[in-house]
């Protein structure tokens, strides 16, 4: 993919930015000519990903993961490069009909910590089925192994010696399973990988161990992997029933910006069409890193139109009609339904007539 959307090198950007006159001396640092070069190239991809559109280029697709019982929180396993959700679908993925049911899914920026007692949106039809948003793994919420599920700041259902891991995957009705992960007492974060049955003891991995590493406890079948608290998970609402469809979620987003660290790199994920747009950035860029005055005074002339022509960039991949569409809650004649059920993007003031 890398090789065939995108062949210009950052090295190829460099050649040309030292062909001008007031940029060469900018480059031609002693010993340090390339710390310059990659200083303004990744400016330049941070100000392109900074830019409130949806770069298709820059998009990427999650790893799905699967509703559980009761369970809000779904700690991630790898997920470093999200910058922002875009949107997503949930598909029935038990269910044995061709095509499988699916429903929207609304993407948002975050949710507070709930429990399973609030039914959440009402769904009717194109109404989203879930809100979604990305968390740190560290800022999930995590069963405690062992403890009671009365009279603690415990939120879902917790593994206890002998509970049992179904997996969801079909098995036709979601299995009433306990969370799937949890904190163990070396401060590891633990995310279930295999199903089994836990044994006598809570499942403990080394004191600061790398994700990746995995953890059962004592007589367990259940197979218990560590992951980085510094990547990233979701939040779900509503909240899983403790039986019924398992969910498949499917997200895309938006990446972060690539950091350029070599010249032999590519300007991937841009693509060669959009290399105009990149080099003139780097050029506009490259004017404040000037040790002449007059030079460096460029910088604040190029730069903002620089900014603006990120708008016909923009243009390039807007040509689409969008399939966002704005529906009244009732005719200009002010007849029709109640409208107290869900409110969101498509019907901001409560739904259609007669929902």
């Amino acid at each position: 993919m890398a090789s065939t959307q995108s062949t210009v090198t950052l090295q190829n950007i460099a050649d040309i930015l030292s062909t001008m006159i007031d940029i060469q001396p900018i480059l031609s640092v002693g010993g340090y000519s390339n710390l310059t070069m990659l200083t303004i190239a990744n400016d330049v991809m941070n100000e392109m990903c900074a830019q409130s559109f949806p770069w298709k280029w820059n998009e990427v697709q999650l790893a799905p993961f699967y509703t559980n019982s009761w369970q809000q929180d779904y700690a991630g396993l790898g997920a470093v490069n999200l910058a922002s959700l875009q949107r997503g679908i949930v598909i029935n993925i038990n269910s044995t009909s061709i095509p499988k049911p699916w429903g929207y899914v609304q993407v948002v920026r975050e949710q507070t910590a709930a429990t399973s007692a609030w039914n959440g949106p009402c769904p009717f039809f194109n109404a989203p089925l879930f809100n979604v948003n990305w968390m740190w793994n560290s800022n999930l919420y995590y069963g405690t192994w062992g403890a009671a599920n009365n009279g603690n700041s415990t939120l879902g259902n917790n593994p206890v010696a002998g509970s049992v891991y179904t997996n969801p995957l079909g098995t036709g009705s979601q299995p009433n399973n306990p969370i799937t992960q949890i904190i163990d007492a070396n401060g590891n974060y633990l995310v279930l990988t295999t199903y089994g049955t836990e044994g006598s003891a809570a499942p403990v991995a080394p004191p600061n161990s790398a994700a990746g590493v995995e953890a059962s406890g004592t007589g367990a079948t259940t197979v218990w992997t560590v992951i980085d608290p510094n990547q990233q998970g979701f939040r779900i609402n509503p909240i899983p029933s403790q039986t019924g469809v398992v969910w498949q979620f499917l997200l895309s987003g938006q990446a972060k910006p690539t950091r350029f660290t070599t010249l032999t790199q590519t300007l991937f994920p841009l693509p060669d069409s959009m290399e105009p747009y990149f080099r003139q950035g780097c050029v506009a860029q490259a004017y404040r890193y000037s040790q002449s005055t007059k030079v460096r005074e460029k910088f604040s002339f190029e730069w903002p139109l620089w900014i603006k022509s990120l708008v016909l960039a923009r243009e390039k991949e807007d040509k689409e009609r969008d399939s966002a569409r704005f529906t009244p809650a009732r005719s200009v004649l002010g007849s029709g339904g109640p409208r107290g059920s869900w409110a969101g993007p498509a019907w901001p003031w409560g739904g259609p007539p007669g929902y």
